[in-house]
């Protein structure tokens, strides 16, 4: 399966299966550019939109081929919408349903009023004439405690949404873990858990953040499953589709794997690239470290002065540092 951005030559069929589905056409010819597809050997399996208005949006025409219903097709393109949103640093998105009130709760919406949409939504075709009165009105913020969706300070890292397009451009290959050029992972291996991980923190500056990480756990397997070779990116993106249609995992927030075994300690690695070979893809992985997130306000002293007490945080000042006992107060 293979999700896109549609193109022009794809109203057609969008329309022709929102149709067949007895959901509105009305608009979507206007906002194909936010209109996202889902199809595979060129046949088209579910279609998911946004429409915006200045910093709101309006996540529409949310459809899949009842067949393909049970592989998370509806899910994948929700999810992919409401990263495109994120990106336009829209503050809230809405929606408009008569049938599945009870699904996108799993994504974070909840019902409100008719009377909270903003006037630019209640002017559009959803609004005027497409859905009727008794469509129940959902809402997600977006822009909730000014949350990134990677660590700050971390440049080197890659998203969610960047490892799955890689893997899902493909064909169907092996995937293998590597750790500075070795294996890492060996054969057999498991997915035991994929975890939409939401961190809260305070630096040593006293600076709030807040992110979100995805982290996959990985397992090694038995020695009969080592001989069957490696997991290949087919079952890999079937396990992640199957937890993401239950998971609020989001597409820009860093990817990184958790493994480790009777020898060595588990750790949750970093993603530095994804490398497509013509027999195998490979997941290059690094080790995590640590940082001063505060660098910039204190950090640790250039020279070897002693700090005074009273001085405060300031670049090069050792707020942070170890303090001499003679420095150390308990009150």
């Amino acid at each position: 399966m293979l999700t896109r951005k549609a193109v022009s030559a794809d109203l057609p069929r969008i329309e022709a299966l929102l149709m067949a589905l007895n959901l509105p056409v009305a608009g979507v010819a206007e906002y194909l550019e936010g209109m996202r597809v889902a199809e595979q050997d060129a046949s088209l399996l579910g279609v998911a939109g946004l429409e915006t208005h200045g910093r709101v949006g309006l996540l529409r025409s949310v459809a899949a081929l009842p067949s393909a219903r049970r592989q998370g097709v509806a899910a994948r393109l929700v999810g992919e919408v409401l990263d495109q949103a994120r990106h336009l640093d829209l503050e809230e998105v809405y929606l408009l349903t008569t049938t599945a009130e009870g699904y996108f709760p799993r994504f974070g919406f909840a019902a409100v009023p008719r009377s909270v949409a903003p006037p630019a939504l209640l002017a559009s075709r959803e609004f005027q004439d497409a859905c009727p009165q008794s469509a129940a009105l959902m809402h997600l913020p977006l822009q909730e405690n000014a949350m990134t969706q990677t660590i700050p300070g971390l440049s080197d890292h890659t998203s969610t949404l960047t490892l799955l397009g890689t893997l899902r451009a493909g064909p169907h290959l092996p995937l293998e873990f590597h750790l500075h050029g070795e294996v890492l992972v060996g054969p057999g291996y498991h997915v035991t858990e994929v975890k939409a991980v939401t961190i809260e923190s305070m630096d040593c500056g006293g600076r709030a953040d807040a992110w979100r990480e995805t982290v996959i756990q990985l397992k090694d397997g038995s020695a009969r499953e080592a001989g069957e070779g490696f997991m290949t990116t087919r079952k890999f993106l079937g396990i992640y589709d199957k937890v993401a249609r239950s998971v609020p995992v989001r597409g820009e927030a860093e990817v990184r794997f958790e493994y480790g075994n009777n020898a060595m300690p588990a750790m949750q690695y970093h993603v530095t690239h994804v490398e497509p070979q013509e027999e195998r893809v490979i997941v290059h992985l690094r080790t995590p470290g640590v940082q001063c997130k505060a660098a910039d306000a204190c950090g640790q002293p250039t020279t070897a002065q002693p700090v005074e007490a009273a001085s405060g945080c300031a670049p090069a000042s050792g707020c942070c540092g170890p303090a001499t006992t003679e420095l150390i107060s308990l009150g």
